[in-house]
């Protein structure tokens, strides 16, 4: 009985309640006591900005140009050139002819005018030029004693000597020697030298070759020369060598050794044929 009456108590209060709830929320008591529950147990959900990723900056990588690469020439190959010593007293003491000479007394007047000019501060006039004290050239006189000794000293003149006056004294001397010619080779070596020592000048290196051609054609035929030691050859050779006549410059060395000749050359006959086989071959 009692637990009756506690039910009907608890029935009524919650009708009570409801209608309460209706009177003063407007509200059912069940939707009312859901809404309390909802506010006690459910957090607020703040919501957080969206913050858009930024965009990373583009790093522009700029394109490194190319380093230009500098081509350097391939260098020549630098060719050691044979030589003979040249001595500026080489022929001072060489007995050019073998017996008095009589000398032009029209030489001086053969000679053109720049030529006049420049035989006379060689050898006429005192000063700078006049290069050798006993070289003097007298110009009304006898020059017999010039002509004699002039080629045994011309090589001092080499510096600056130009090709005419040097020819018209090779010329000048080769006529003097009436033929001969153990004094021709002589007169031709003097030349070939002085030639030389210039060949750096075209026109002196050509005069160099033709004068050390015709010096070549005596010892091959009236001097016929054997076992000695032939400037021209040597020269020659080497000329030919310096203008890529290869071919020529070997059939000269391997006439030279038929002839036994000599040079003064650090590697002689046999390093001039290996070097010239070398370079025929590297051409072909």
């Amino acid at each position: 009985m009692l637990i009756l009456k506690l039910v009907l108590i608890l029935i009524w209060t919650l009708v009570g309640a409801f209608l309460f709830s209706k009177v003063i929320f407007g509200k059912d008591a069940a939707e009312w006591l859901v809404e309390q529950w909802k506010a006690l147990t459910v957090k607020k959900v703040v919501a957080k900005p969206v913050v858009k990723p930024q965009p990373k900056p583009v790093e522009v990588v700029k394109p490194q140009p190319k380093p230009v690469e500098v081509v350097k020439p391939t260098p020549k190959p630098v060719v050691k050139e044979e030589k003979e010593e040249e001595e500026e007293d080489a022929m001072a003491n060489v007995q050019i002819f073998k017996k008095k000479i009589k000398a032009r007394a029209t030489f001086y007047e053969s000679l053109t005018d720049a030529q006049k000019a420049e035989f006379r501060s060689y050898f006429v006039d005192e000063g700078k030029d006049k290069l050798v004290k006993e070289l003097t050239y007298a110009l009304k006189g006898n020059n017999d004693a010039f002509f004699e000794r002039v080629f045994n000293y011309i090589f001092a003149f080499r510096k600056v000597i130009s090709l005419g006056l040097l020819t018209k004294l090779t010329e000048e001397l080769l006529s003097l020697s009436e033929g001969d010619s153990d004094v021709q080779t002589l007169l031709f070596e003097a030349a070939i030298r002085v030639a030389y020592a210039r060949r750096k000048a075209v026109q002196f290196l050509d005069q160099a070759e033709v004068w050390s051609k015709e010096d070549v054609k005596l010892h091959q035929t009236k001097l016929n020369t054997k076992g000695k030691i032939v400037y021209s050859f040597t020269r020659l050779a080497i000329i030919l060598e310096k203008k890529g006549q290869f071919k020529e410059a070997l059939a000269l060395v391997e006439e030279s050794k038929s002839r036994n000749l000599k040079e003064k050359t650090k590697t002689g006959l046999e390093g001039r044929k290996a070097r010239l086989l070398k370079k025929l071959a590297k051409k072909a």
